[in-house]
């Protein structure tokens, strides 16, 4: 019978393994608000690039780069790199 150990809470060991610099972990950034910060999101390109002076094409197209792949509609991007080395060759 294998007798259970109680675990701490994640953020306890994290303190506890910083020793000292533990206070690092209840920094509050005051240089910028977060009424500032665009977070991303499906109307991402609408909320913050149509204001701007970039062409109607430019939003677009980055509306369109938005709206692809495994992360569509979210407001993030995903790119990955590819092995050039073995895709684009005759082995492929």
């Amino acid at each position: 019978m294998a007798v259970e150990t109680p675990q701490k809470p994640a953020l306890a060991t994290i303190r506890e393994r910083l020793g000292s610099e533990a206070g690092l972990l209840d920094h509050q950034c005051r240089t910028i608000s977060k009424d500032r910060l665009a977070l991303p999101g499906p109307d991402f390109v609408d909320r913050v690039f149509t204001a701007t002076d970039r062409p109607v094409n430019v939003n677009r197209a980055y509306q369109q780069l938005l709206n692809h792949g495994r992360l569509a509609g979210t407001g993030y991007v995903s790119i990955l790199p590819v092995d050039q080395g073995i895709e684009h060759s005759a082995g492929a």
